[in-house]
């Protein structure tokens, strides 16, 4: 008879995720050959998990989910039980955090005492770092790598990248979990990085390396980037959505680049290319995003050994599972400049 243990369960688009005995997973036997980058499975026990606006959405709007019924949740953190067979790098006893798989029945799901982490999408806790810290880095840090270094095409700061002049980033959204990231990747890549956020908000973001913080209600604010920049910006990163890319659009360069991770611009600009991040795919693409993934989780990776990035500043919610579901109430409300965090253990 299989071990039982707690997690988060949600039975269909829609419904109420409710905390529920399960059964303990356990790694399946081998990757999947047909997802290159798999590396296979570890089994964590969970010590703490993030919420993200992806786990509110995935419950309501039933995307990126294989089967019900589900357990949701993508930022985790704990320590490896089992390691499943042909995976390398990883020993039972291992302190790890992870992207986990988004919407995959069988036990992958982070809101859950014990979890499955995909090995490519898992991390090493640098051991500064508290459980509550740990958990708030994986989806933040990885989607601004990719949007940074994939879809942008940024030089990655580990390979001491030089400019020939300033060059300058627009992070529009810089006090979410996603902006604090890319303030700090695209500092150490060396780039003059731009901001926008509330005012109360500009002192932290200039403490993690934007060089400058602009109210996002300006009304000139399009006048004030293209101060700073005298018309010669060639990359924006958007993670707040359409209006905001819109307006990044508008002070690129006819050569520049947006990247966005929460919606696209609906306007147009000649010779300016834009695409969308999406880190949620990694684990179901045929092409090898999970390669690209894990590439860049060790540049992040690197960079957090050595203290060149910080987590997020976190908000610990009491509770355990039974406080995610409203947790994630409060998320959608809206939360600013921190990570909601849950410690399950």
């Amino acid at each position: 008879m299989s071990a039982k243990i707690k997690a988060v369960v949600l039975h269909e688009k829609g419904g109420q995720q409710v905390v529920e005995e399960v059964d303990k997973p356990t790694p399946k036997p081998q990757p999947n050959a047909s997802i290159p980058g798999e590396l296979g499975d570890l089994l964590v026990k969970v010590k703490t998990v993030a919420l993200n606006p992806v786990d509110w959405k995935q419950a309501e709007i039933g995307f990126f989910i294989d089967g019900y019924p589900v357990t949701l949740g993508s930022d985790a953190a704990g320590i490896v039980e089992a390691v499943g067979n042909g995976v390398t790098g990883f020993s039972v006893g291992d302190e790890v955090m992870a992207h986990t798989k988004l919407g995959v029945p069988g036990g992958y799901g982070a809101f859950s005492e014990y979890a499955l982490f995909e090995a490519a999408t898992t991390f090493k806790k640098p051991p500064h770092l508290t459980w509550e810290e740990a958990a708030s880095i994986p989806v933040g840090s990885l989607t601004a790598a990719l949007g940074l270094y994939h879809n942008l095409n940024l030089p990655l700061p580990t390979e001491n990248p030089s400019f020939f002049r300033e060059e300058f980033i627009l992070i529009w959204g810089g006090s979410s979990s996603i902006g604090s990231y890319a303030i700090q990747l695209a500092a150490n890549t060396g780039l003059t990085v731009i901001t926008t956020a509330s005012p109360k908000n500009n002192d932290y973001l200039r403490s993690i390396g934007a060089a400058h913080v602009i109210d996002y209600n300006a009304p000139d604010v399009v006048d004030q980037i293209n101060s700073i920049t005298k018309n010669n910006l060639k990359y924006a990163l958007d993670v707040i959505g359409s209006e905001s890319s819109n307006i990044a659009l508008k002070v690129l360069s006819q050569n520049g680049k947006i990247a966005w991770a929460a919606g696209p611009p609906t306007d147009k600009k000649e010779g300016v290319q834009e695409t969308g991040i999406v880190l949620g795919e990694c684990h179901r693409d045929t092409k090898g995003a999970l390669k690209n993934v894990n590439r860049l989780l060790k540049v992040v990776e690197q960079l957090l050994f050595e203290g060149r990035i910080r987590p997020n500043n976190v908000e610990v919610i009491e509770g355990g599972l039974n406080a995610i579901p409203d947790g994630l109430q409060k998320l959608k409300k809206g939360v600013s400049a921190k990570k909601l965090i849950v410690k399950i253990d």
